[in-house]
């Protein structure tokens, strides 16, 4: 359609061509885009996952010249204020606060606690100006019980159920909100495309749109989504490049506490994290992140994981069976599996210990999933002290194995020892550095933590 308009010199100028209609092939798994079909992705490799969109595209004569700065005088702008959440943690985790115009995705598992965090963080960030939380799952009535039994009460929060993402960006102009939660963008739709919400065209859709109003409009919005089996944010990857932080929430079900882990922020360090304990009134920030539960059973040992900038102390438990099959089983919670077969080989090679011939589980307490190498030591002497049945005492070790049975340095080793003797931890065993104290004690291989683990009383 060619729609005609007057300018202010009564000239009559071409504004749009004649809409044209293309189709296109999404993939549902991943969001690649491709003229043709196609039975398997060559993107993600999945089959069967192409769906025929058709997309609407218009031409515009008049486009408007983009505008470009110098990189020297961009340098110049001052720091960026920031919107405290009020909570310390929280604040760390984003790098200082909420920047104007941020927008933030947060996934995580069915159950977490992903809108009772959102819920609660509106109730602290109230106090600045009007919150909007827009909710496409519960109803007005079922965000009201969830509020009274967090013992919210704000008068500067509003809530609505609709989920058309044109109207409530028109909404909220009006509104003039400081903060803006949708949860979740799965049940939030454009009526500009096809598709039903949740889909792969819908979602980025509905994204881009958020993004474009927060970045015009300066206001922060929060994204709640949901994850995937395999852990990932559902929808296309490309989501996650869209916006400026993602943010996932991980927890056990069977535990009472729950990580936030920064997998991406542009305006702070990314991989911080952030702990709370799920209360029945709601969710409670813990800044003492300690994983351990004394214990003076052989197999429980402490490691010094780095999660960010803080190091953290966690407790590794093991135990270390006589196997009655052909095949020794290897079952970890928290560690790769990988890690605990690649271990087990080093210290049957290297200390000659019939360990081939045992079952071995490894768990780490406090549902954390270790992936940081400097806790291969602690891995090491937990299987060690349960094949012995020797505890090893108040002992936090720290250090990397090598496949040639060495220990090697690990990085940000001081933060780990301060941390561990504000624990009121006196024994720490490290590899061979420049770092000296009372209570540390250093080795170069597995034999030097053997010969520890059998003499030591």
């Amino acid at each position: 359609m060619v729609r005609l308009y007057l300018n202010e010199k009564r000239e009559i100028k071409l504004g749009w061509k004649m809409t044209r209609k293309k189709v296109v092939y999404v993939c549902e798994n991943c969001g690649y885009e491709s003229p043709r079909w196609f039975g398997k992705c060559p993107a993600c490799n999945e089959w069967d996952s192409a769906k025929e969109i058709s997309v609407e595209t218009k031409e515009k004569l008049n486009v408007k010249k983009p505008s470009f700065f110098l990189l020297e005088e961009a340098s110049k702008i001052k720091n960026v204020e920031r919107l405290s959440t009020n909570y310390e943690e929280l604040d760390t985790l984003l790098g200082g606060g909420i920047v104007s115009g941020q927008v933030i995705l947060l996934g995580g598992e069915p159950g977490v606690g992903k809108s009772t965090l959102a819920l609660q963080l509106s109730d602290r960030l109230s106090s600045y100006g009007d919150i909007l939380y827009i909710s496409g799952e519960e109803s007005i009535a079922q965000i009201g019980l969830r509020s009274k039994r967090l013992n919210i009460s704000s008068r500067n929060i509003y809530v609505t159920s609709d989920n058309e993402v044109e109207t409530l960006i028109s909404t909220i102009r009006k509104q003039n909100p400081i903060f803006i939660v949708f949860d979740s963008i799965q049940t939030i739709y454009s009526n500009s495309v096809e598709g039903v919400p949740g889909g792969v065209l819908q979602v980025r859709t509905v994204v881009e749109k958020i993004r474009k109003f927060a970045k015009e409009s300066g206001i922060p919005a929060l994204l709640i989504a949901h994850v995937n089996k395999e852990g990932n944010i559902a929808g296309p990857k490309l989501v996650e490049h869209i916006v400026d932080t993602v943010v996932y929430f991980e927890g056990e079900k069977t535990t009472d506490l729950r990580i936030l882990r920064v997998m991406k922020n542009r305006f702070g360090p990314s991989g911080e994290i952030a702990v709370f304990q799920m209360l029945s009134t709601g969710l409670k920030e813990l800044k003492e992140m300690i994983f351990v539960e004394e214990s003076n059973m052989p197999g429980n040992v402490i490691a010094s994981l780095f999660e960010g900038t803080k190091p953290i102390l966690v407790q590794v438990q093991s135990l270390v069976s006589r196997d009655k099959i052909a095949t020794a089983r290897r079952i970890s919670h928290g560690i790769d599996v990988r890690k605990v077969i690649i271990l087990a080989a080093v210290i049957s090679k290297h200390l000659n210990l019939p360990i081939d011939l045992h079952d071995i589980y490894v768990n780490v307490s406090g549902g954390l999933k270790i992936t940081d190498p400097a806790c291969d030591l602690a891995i090491a002497s937990s299987i060690l002290s349960s094949l012995f049945n020797r505890y090893l005492g108040k002992t936090v070790l720290i250090g990397e194995v090598g496949l040639d049975g060495s220990i090697r340095k690990v990085q940000n080793l001081k933060k780990r020892i301060e941390n561990a003797k504000k624990a009121g931890y006196k024994r720490i065993i490290i590899p061979y550095d420049k770092v000296s104290g009372d209570g540390i004690i250093k080795i170069k291989t597995l034999k030097e933590l053997y010969r520890f683990v059998i003499e030591d009383e």
